[in-house]
């Protein structure tokens, strides 16, 4: 017999400290974003799913976590499709958990060029290092079996999910979902809540561009879309506080931009600026740890492109 969805507004549940958790909040939690709609957020990368009558949709993934219990105490039906919102370790390596129930996977194309150009390379190079998560018996990762452009709608459940490929801006291939039924947009890393944004690194590269994001989030901004709620790939979700979260994101690159633009102009080299650099007041209460990795990336493309 299916369970019934548990009716309490959040499902706290603790899973143990990892190594490069970029968060300070040290364990796994369950948030009901809306009806149906949990995100499973700290110990890392945030990942979402969607119950329906007809099984469950998952977005992202991360090898680390193995979010399929989380699930389990929410609803034991069918995983029914997977979807990453970028080619990266902590969103798209961990569909392997779901493997028994043979669920559809779904990236843009770009993720699945990105799977033989790079991603697999790092994900056999860290379960030889013996990467936590990396390290489980038998770990796979799974390309995904269907790739698209541009837009692609899934009627599912009686929900509709509407996943964009937005373009080049956290990586070369992010994606977006939008669940008009719940009011809830998924971001991936196109958004991070009280948290410095990453700077998309796999196999030695550096994928971010600054420019480009906050172009996407311009256009995100622009759609107007009846949305309560944007989940970020990173960080807490601000359930109901709407479009005033994408807001601050696009703010945070252009702020942060100009600061760094000022020190460049004043003579200072990338180490100074990591050494001597004051987070704006408005941000200043994120947590410093990534904050070294995304000034490296500004600092970079302000050198060479001047923006």
């Amino acid at each position: 017999m299916l369970k019934r969805l548990l009716p309490a507004a959040a499902v706290l549940l603790a899973l143990g400290l990892y190594a490069g958790a970029p968060s300070a909040q040290a364990v796994r939690q369950v948030v009901r974003v809306a009806p149906d709609v949990y995100t499973m957020t700290g110990a890392g990368s945030n990942a979402s799913f969607v119950v329906t009558d007809d099984g469950v949709l998952v977005f992202d993934s991360d090898i680390r976590n193995n979010d399929l219990p989380f699930i389990r105490k929410v609803t034991d039906r069918k995983i029914a499709y997977v979807f990453a919102s970028h080619a990266s370790g902590d969103h798209s390596t961990g569909a392997w958990f779901f493997r028994e129930d043979k669920p559809v996977y779904i990236g843009t194309r770009d993720q699945i060029r990105a799977y033989y150009q790079h991603e697999l390379k790092e994900f056999e190079e860290r379960k030889v290092q013996k990467a936590p998560g990396y390290n489980t018996p038998g770990a796979q990762l799974f390309p995904p079996s269907i790739g698209f452009d541009d837009n692609l709608t899934v009627l599912f459940g009686g929900l509709t999910f509407q996943a964009k490929a937005e373009g080049y801006g956290h990586t070369s291939g992010d994606m977006t979902m939008y669940i008009p039924q719940r009011r809830v947009m998924l971001m991936g890393d196109l958004l991070n809540n009280e948290i410095h944004p990453g700077q998309a690194e796999a196999a030695g590269v550096f994928y971010a561009d600054i420019q480009g994001t906050i172009d996407i989030l311009n256009r995100i901004i622009e759609r107007h879309l009846p949305v309560d709620t944007y989940v970020p790939g990173h960080g807490p979700v601000h359930v109901g506080k709407g479009i005033a979260d994408v807001v601050d994101q696009r703010d945070y690159f252009i702020v942060m931009r100009d600061e760094v633009g000022k020190m460049v102009m004043a003579g200072r080299s990338l180490e100074q600026i990591q050494k001597e650099f004051t987070v704006p007041a408005r941000f200043a209460h994120y947590p410093p740890g990534r904050l070294a990795g995304i000034l490296r990336v500004i600092y970079y493309q302000l050198i060479e492109h001047g923006r």
